[in-house]
């Protein structure tokens, strides 16, 4: 962290614990060791954030509030874990936070690096299809993995990245119940609410780097939702009726997830096993998976350790999937 980061900080945790009192600028200097000057350049650059610091003539400076954006001076407090977001890259707007986070990857970035953005302009889902990223509401971010496991292990990671997803929507949002949708949706009432995309970089027995892209739709509003996805989106404002703070949100996701990550680098998928089919959004429902040219049709039954979806087909045989499109076979009067 350099010195500008250091004292915007510092001015930032002195201003909150005042909160409701004013901070002189001679005590700001005399905590930071910094002029008036660097002080004033430094509100000057919080305020450019989005934070609302008023400064009183003889008096000092008081934080009347902080902008709702997932910035490293919000973040950080809030973090619990020792690597995941503790390098953080914050962009108003992008093309896509995993295109950006590869480069810095192949830059030597190290594992636990966060690109972040309030807005994408090419972001992507599955299928390379386009993600709804406008700005201001969701939120768009990207972790880098560097886990020393075989290819074929790492293919597990986004049914691993929904199980954190899953338990901090719930730790923020304590009345919604978060499902998972193999192999990489999270669901809400039956509706998406973020999606997970993960790009691999590795050589015929090693990863070289895994990008974990996610997107979450936090607090746009129904009104705001394109009308091809009004049917089959919602955010954590639409299904729980109030906002959701996305640097509290992203803090929460990253705390969920270093543990259980550091336990699948030794144990892979076994120890989610059960909490993976207490989170199934498919469980025990007729589903058709279309793969490439084949299309199979069966009823899910679980997830296996190496994250195959498990179709129970007619014939009582169970095939295991690894990859593919997912629908729910809905029946008439249902």
């Amino acid at each position: 962290m350099n010195k500008n980061h250091d004292a915007a900080f510092g001015i930032l945790r002195a201003l909150r614990d005042s909160v409701g009192c004013d901070v002189s600028g001679e005590s700001l200097r005399s905590q930071l060791g910094i002029s008036r000057a660097a002080i004033w350049k430094q509100i000057e650059r919080l305020r450019a954030q989005g934070y609302k610091i008023e400064a009183r003539t003889r008096s000092g400076y008081r934080l009347i509030a902080s902008p709702d954006t997932p910035l490293e001076t919000e973040l950080a407090p809030l973090l619990t874990v020792r690597r995941m977001g503790r390098r953080l890259h914050y962009s108003a707007r992008t093309d896509s936070t995993s295109l950006q986070l590869d480069k810095l990857a192949e830059a030597g970035a190290p594992e636990g690096s966060v690109v972040v953005a309030d807005e994408q302009t090419a972001g992507r889902g599955r299928m390379a299809r386009t993600w709804f990223s406008p700005p201001g509401v969701n939120l768009y971010f990207s972790l880098l993995l560097r886990p020393r496991v075989a290819p074929a292990a790492a293919t597990t990671l986004p049914l691993l990245a929904g199980l954190a997803v899953a338990r901090a929507v719930e730790r923020v949002a304590p009345k919604l119940k978060a499902r998972i949708k193999w192999p990489n949706d999270i669901q809400i009432g039956g509706r998406k609410v973020c999606g997970i995309l993960c790009d691999m970089q590795a050589e015929a027995d090693s990863v070289r780097h895994v990008i974990v892209g996610l997107g979450v739709n936090v607090n746009l509003a129904a009104g705001e939702l394109p009308p091809e996805l009004a049917h089959r989106a919602t955010s954590l404002r639409i299904a729980g009726g109030s906002r959701v703070s996305r640097a509290v949100l992203l803090a929460a996701i990253l705390n969920m997830f270093e543990p259980a990550y550091e336990s699948w680098c030794v144990d892979g998928l076994a120890p989610f096993l059960e909490e993976l089919r207490a989170r199934d959004a498919l469980a025990g429902r007729r589903v058709t998976l279309e793969q490439f040219q084949h299309r199979h049709s069966g009823r899910a039954a679980g997830v296996a350790p190496d994250g195959a979806l498990l179709l129970e087909m007619d014939n009582g045989s169970i095939l295991p999937v690894l990859s593919g499109d997912v629908h729910v076979a809905y029946q008439r009067g249902r």
